[in-house]
């Protein structure tokens, strides 16, 4: 993990004031597995914030981003089937009392769910993820790292879960979040929209920070503290830990320990995935937790239009 900064104070304040306001929740799906569990996340946020659900499916084509499709045959049968999955998507949410509305796009998935995000004001984009398997068929792998690295929203990546657990018999939790720290401006964005969620959701945070060499304890320490405190002060309960190990061994380890709900990193933006809060640890996070994973850009946070308390 990267060092601790010598700044005492955060670039990014986690003590504005709570809880988080949402107005626009975007779901990508391909409507497989690791999206039908995903859905059932974003409904969740949906229905506790009072958002309207925005459910956009990509048709893949070798065009730019468009409303209306190439003409062909084949074309027409794909819109056809991905409208009628879209429409049931609708229902489902409506009859969870959720207002929902459906976008279909043409072209790269990567660029269109950007575009998305933009064109409906997105405060937070949630997809599914298959791990290690990628999302070459819209499905996440290199999909979901170029959303997380870019998006201009923070993004909540659902596994798909195991074989013996139907996504639409998903269980939603977001009590307990787990929260990787250096300390820097972007772990503090993350922790920013954490506190928000867990003061309006009524859950509790474990922040985590990986000690690159024993020395450095007690910075950690206090620094962990002073987080702690800023977070009871917002009435969100907290604890912290220094661990030495590998950032992404020590945070899932912890997160198996204390049965976390969500996992929380932060990125930094356009700079590429290997430059992502924790080095490379946000990236693998995306191909081996087991729970939810929330990247925040801290340049969403600033704008004070995303998700934001």
């Amino acid at each position: 993990m990267a060092r601790m900064r010598e700044k005492e104070h955060s670039a990014v304040s986690i003590t504005r004031p709570v809880p988080v306001r949402m107005s626009t929740i975007l779901i990508a799906t391909d409507f497989q597995r690791s999206a039908r569990r995903a859905f059932v996340y974003a409904v969740h946020l949906a229905r506790v914030f009072g958002a309207r659900l925005q459910i956009v499916h990509v048709i893949k084509t070798a065009t730019d981003s468009s409303d209306e499709p190439p003409d062909s045959r084949s074309m027409a049968s794909r819109k056809t089937s991905a409208l009628l999955q879209l429409g049931r998507l609708v229902l489902t949410a409506k009859e969870a009392r959720v207002k929902a509305e459906h976008l279909l796009l043409y072209g790269s998935p990567v660029d269109c769910l950007d575009e998305a995000v933009r064109r409906t004001h997105a405060d937070v984009l949630v997809m599914g993820t298959e791990g290690r398997t990628g999302w070459d068929r819209l499905r996440l792998g290199s999909t979901a790292e170029a959303l997380v690295r870019d998006a201009s929203c923070p993004v909540l990546t659902v596994h798909g879960g195991g074989r013996d657990v139907p996504a639409h018999h998903a269980t939603v939790q977001l009590r307990r979040w787990l929260v990787g720290t250096d300390f820097s401006a972007d772990a503090d964005a993350a922790l920013h929209i954490v506190s928000g969620l867990a003061a309006t959701l009524g859950g509790s945070v474990r922040l985590v920070h990986a000690l690159e060499a024993a020395s450095g304890r007690d910075r950690a320490e206090r620094g962990l503290q002073r987080h702690i405190r800023e977070l009871e002060r917002l009435g969100v309960e907290a604890e912290g830990r220094c661990l030495e190990g590998r950032p992404v061994d020590v945070m899932l380890s912890e997160a198996a320990e204390w049965e976390v709900d969500v996992i929380a990193a932060g990125t930094q933006g356009k700079r590429g995935l290997q430059r992502l809060l924790l080095g490379s640890v946000a990236a693998e996070l995306l191909k081996r937790a087991a729970c939810p994973v929330l990247t925040v850009r801290r340049q969403a946070v600033r704008r004070g239009r995303r998700m934001t308390p």
